[in-house]
């Protein structure tokens, strides 16, 4: 079934200005199919509204249909339009390829933002977690031990640790933020999981943690927060994508 022209592409195109121009505009209509803006099927507006658009000679715009159509991500019909495609093995293939890094580069990201926060708040929880806070992550820890083998119950596990350990830290703007984010912290969490082997990462680093906060070390609390993160985003990034592809 063919599909109408994709919407609102003339507020998400922008105009092209370096020298190769036809290059600019393979790499912002490959981008809209990376974000899942424009999916196999789509029809992509005429070649005189792509020209206005990008504000180039039509010249550059069937430059870079030819490109894209060497990719086999764009297909022409005579008298229909220019579609996108993505049945071809290599195009595919091209496409996921490109999706994994984007992908990889947005749980980079999240993880760079959790170095800045997290640690932080562990070193706060050194300071000022109660015995409540205390016994609610003890708690929270002993059922993660027994939840290794199940990969939905430790990321929820994982979540409630770190949700817990900002409310031991005592400050409400800090809990409010995390409370706030715990939806994009999740991806970081989320299907990436390697069972065993990311639960037992992640419940060691807990564990760690844990003893810090109740030694009132928050130096070390801090230092072993950081510490967490990086072999997680380690795990995260490198490890089950290079199992996914």
């Amino acid at each position: 079934m063919i599909k109408k022209p994709g919407k609102n592409l003339t507020n998400t195109l922008k105009a092209v200005t370096k020298t190769k121009l036809h290059e600019q505009i393979v790499i912002q209509i490959q981008a809209l199919i990376d974000k899942g803006r424009l999916k196999h099927g789509d029809q992509l507006p005429p070649e005189r509204e792509l020209a206005a658009i990008f504000k180039v000679s039509r010249h550059s715009v069937r430059e870079a249909i030819r490109i894209l159509e060497q990719k086999k991500i764009l297909k022409s019909r005579p008298g229909s339009g220019t579609y996108i495609i993505l049945e071809d093995e290599s195009s595919v293939v091209e496409f996921l390829a490109r999706a994994i890094n984007l992908e990889k580069h947005t749980l980079a990201e999240i993880f760079q933002f959790r170095e800045l926060l997290e640690p932080q708040i562990a070193g706060l929880a050194a300071q000022n977690a109660t015995e409540e806070d205390l016994f609610i992550l003890e708690e929270i820890l002993h059922r993660q031990q027994h939840e290794l083998d199940n990969n939905k119950a430790s990321t929820d596990l994982d979540q409630d640790f770190h949700r817990a350990l900002a409310r031991a830290a005592g400050n409400a703007v800090l809990l409010e933020v995390v409370e706030l984010l715990d939806h994009i912290f999740l991806k970081s969490r989320h299907a990436y999981s390697l069972p065993p082997q990311r639960n037992r990462l992640s419940l060691k680093g807990h564990q760690e943690i844990l003893k810090a906060v109740k030694n009132k070390d928050s130096k070390t609390a801090r230092e072993l927060m950081t510490g967490h993160l990086n072999e997680i985003q380690e795990l995260v990034i490198s490890s089950s994508y290079h199992k996914k592809a």
